[in-house]
């Protein structure tokens, strides 16, 4: 393209005169226009709202530009601003590929999967299910028959409805197991999933929502080395200050492959055996050792030695993520972030709170990507007298339990993750499953309380606030 006509074409975009870009490339013929120019008119038409017309333009250079960023970008962005979440999301994945961490993508990202939500990809995948339950029957009957990858293919068609990373492992007598394989996001999606099994198939078939464990000994085989599980020898020293265990392993040749492959296979091997949920849970820290140490037991045998010596502690035992919530403690700080404030709170997901104050989106983004949408409920209290504290902490209290009871649990909107009192602002902390459905709904939900101005915001550092309250001016205007 001429230098002179691209200055031209990018001041007016500066000036949002995108008509006179469309009036200057659309005189050229789709002959003589190169591929730059019909981009560039794609977006000039992107930008005055005529998404189809863009669109029609960005398929008809596809051959030539399918692995440019800027041609990506704008077909999701015309996709997008046709309602084609699905469709858009994939081109904006493709333009963080080719240039990551640009901001304006990884919105559209974001804006795709919230559009996406969980709890209609869960509805998509149940649907499926059962459209297909009797050929999933006869691959489970048929194990060791079948072609196990054409299997595998098959299921993965409908665990893509979810999402693309979602694994599982299919068993005997119509087990369904899902596979966390160290996500720890998926422990909060993973058993809605489960939980949504239509009745009709929960006298016949399994599910569960991560590997549940095992006291059976096999062979295992990884990186060369055939590992029997019996001669995987441990300890387990119990930490009561944290709950958790510290555990030293050998077994001659797993401790001697490359360090890196050595605790990757040890730690696959541990989840087998203990199950996923209680490997996660309890256990604190993995070393390998350089030969036998004294009172080792049998890897198999970790399983039942964690729990009774869990039951000799007075503890109970949970292997869900979900169930515990822990309290912790910071001291309030100056800045412009919310949650800063924060005395006191409490979480049954402490890594999602590590990251949104290390300003890390890391756990908000994998989350998002099953279309499930971490946020925290913000409302200021006045904390000028004595008791003001307590006064809000119990209220907080009493709505987290009517937030779960009434609206999250009943229709399948979400999990209530904990919350957090501070200096001047008190929080709830939310995993929404379908943050539209749950935006209808809560407003006239906090009407109850006029006391209170609240606010939504996304669990990550530098979100937008959304007013979760109506004022006297939004009621004069209806």
């Amino acid at each position: 393209m001429d230098e002179t006509l691209r200055k031209q074409i990018d001041a007016w975009t500066e000036t949002d005169e995108h008509g006179r870009i469309v009036d200057m490339l659309g005189q050229i013929s789709p002959e003589e226009r190169d591929s730059e120019a019909t981009g560039l008119l794609a977006r000039a038409y992107n930008n005055l709202g005529e998404y189809e017309k863009a669109l029609e333009l960005l398929d008809s250079i596809e051959e030539e530009e399918a692995g440019d960023t800027n041609w990506n970008f704008r077909k999701g962005y015309a996709l997008y601003f046709l309602d084609r979440y699905k469709e858009a999301l994939a081109c904006f994945k493709k333009a963080d590929e080719l240039t990551p961490e640009d901001e304006d993508t990884i919105e559209f990202i974001r804006s795709c999967n919230s559009h996406l939500p969980f709890r209609k990809r869960v509805k998509d995948f149940w649907k499926w299910f059962t459209d297909n339950e009797e050929e999933l029957s006869r691959i489970v009957e048929n194990r060791g028959q079948l072609d196990g990858g054409d299997a595998v293919e098959f299921v993965t068609a409908g665990t893509n409805l979810i999402d693309e990373d979602v694994h599982f492992n299919l068993g005997g007598d119509y087990e369904f197991t899902f596979s966390v394989e160290g996500n720890t996001h998926l422990f909060y999606l993973y058993p809605y999933i489960v939980s949504q099994m239509p009745a009709q198939f929960k006298d016949k078939w399994h599910f569960f929502p991560f590997n549940q464990g095992t006291d059976a000994s096999f062979s295992f085989g990884m990186y060369g080395a055939n590992v029997d599980m019996a001669q995987v020898q441990v300890s387990a020293a119990y930490q009561e200050d944290i709950n958790a265990f510290n555990i030293h392993f050998y077994e001659e040749q797993l401790c001697s492959l490359e360090e890196a492959q050595s605790y990757n296979a040890y730690y696959i091997m541990m989840e087998i055996m203990l199950g996923e949920g209680l490997s996660y849970q309890y256990i604190a820290s993995v070393e390998r050792a350089d030969a036998p140490l004294e009172n080792m037991i049998k890897l198999p045998e970790l399983r039942a030695y964690i729990t009774d010596t869990l039951k000799a502690h007075g503890k109970e035992i949970f292997d869900n993520p979900q169930q515990v919530y822990t309290s912790y403690r910071f001291e309030p700080q100056e800045n412009e972030e919310l949650r800063f404030d924060v005395m006191a709170g409490s979480s049954c997901f402490q890594p999602l709170v590590a990251n949104y104050y290390n300003g890390s989106t890391e756990l908000f983004d994998r989350l998002n990507g099953f279309g499930a949408q971490a946020v925290f409920i913000a409302f200021p209290y006045e904390n000028k007298e004595k008791g003001d504290g307590k006064k809000v902490l119990d209220f907080r209290y009493e709505l987290e339990d009517r937030l779960a009871a009434e609206l999250l649990e009943p229709e399948g909107l979400g999990l209530l993750l904990g919350g957090a009192i501070g200096t001047g602002t008190c929080y709830i902390d939310l995993l929404l499953f379908d943050e539209s459905a749950f935006m209808e709904k809560i407003v006239p939900f906090l009407k109850d309380y006029p006391q209170y101005h609240f606010y939504l915001s996304d669990f990550r550092q530098g979100s937008d606030l959304c007013r979760l309250y109506e004022t006297e001016d939004d009621e004069s205007e209806e």
